[in-house]
């Protein structure tokens, strides 16, 4: 489902001394399907944007719209579990979600309270282990009996068991070691791939942004910076590195490799088997 911002701001303690504009002006959709990965430095609005999402937060001004629901800034509070049933959203440290007594329990909880039967909910925990990674052995067990890993991974089934027609990814792979984000992602990107979803990645992994993301947005002081595909976002180096961002490392190493032998045109490539693929057909003269 495609979800649209139009017009949005956003105010933290509206009214009061401390009152603080997170959001400027915001007017960006998201296309039904698509794999968007939203990047920014630290306070440049990019969680209090994903919070509009699922109705975490509501706007000061203008609407958002996912799907056919909508919520508009001075409408009367709208009930919102419509929407939740339809936007499954991992936090940052999503094992800290966890509290029922068994894995079971915790992956079951979101379904069974959205009206989907007991049974079909321990069914769909079932089915779903094998992609997060775990064994049916764990579902007796408590989560909190579990490594920090294995934890991580069932939050991130619980979330998965509503099977959401949008997922909303909040740094997801922070604080695990390069493999386990490597794994981390795979595991997203092949449920986006699966299911057809409407996937919103925040990270600071420009790598991860390049790899899987069809759509980038840059967000910067509130506002959206740049948008577009990955190629036209990382021609902004420049610009990227003076708000405080990187460029992922291949995408670096070109440009240098660019000015340094003068070079009018070299592809933007993402990953190290293109970077070697140019380098070689440079290196034999093509």
């Amino acid at each position: 489902m495609d979800i649209v911002f139009s017009e949005v701001e956003y105010r933290y303690m509206q009214g009061t001394p401390f009152e603080k504009v997170a959001l400027k002006d915001l007017s960006i959709t998201i296309p039904s399907g698509s794999f968007t990965a939203v990047i920014g430095h630290t306070g440049s609005g990019k969680s209090t944007f994903i919070q509009h999402i699922n109705g975490l937060l509501r706007p000061s001004a203008g609407s958002v719209k996912v799907g056919s629901f909508e919520m508009k800034a001075g409408k009367k509070k709208q009930d919102v579990r419509e929407l939740r049933k339809e936007v499954g959203l991992v936090f940052q440290y999503p094992e800290h979600q966890l509290f029922e007594e068994t894995v079971e329990k915790d992956i079951c909880f979101g379904p069974i309270n959205f009206g989907l039967p007991k049974e079909k909910a321990s069914r769909r925990a079932k089915e779903l282990l094998p992609l997060v990674g775990l064994e049916e052995e764990v579902l007796a067990s408590s989560p909190f009996q579990l490594s920090g890993g294995q934890m991580r991974r069932v939050a991130i089934a619980g979330v998965l068991a509503i099977e959401p027609s949008v997922l909303v990814l909040d740094e997801p792979a922070a604080s695990l070691d390069p493999e386990g984000r490597q794994q981390m992602m795979s595991l997203f990107y092949e449920y986006h791939q699966r299911n057809k979803t409407t996937t919103v990645l925040v990270t600071h992994h420009m790598e991860d942004a390049a790899k899987y993301a069809d759509q980038i947005i840059v967000f910067h002081e509130g506002r959206v910076e740049m948008v577009g595909g990955r190629e036209l976002i990382f021609e902004h180096a420049q610009r990227l590195n003076e708000i405080g961002l990187d460029v992922p490392k291949s995408v670096r190493f070109l440009h240098n490799f660019q000015e340094r032998f003068h070079l009018h045109e070299v592809p933007m490539s993402f990953e190290m088997k293109e970077t070697a693929h140019f380098l070689g057909n440079v290196l034999k003269g093509e």
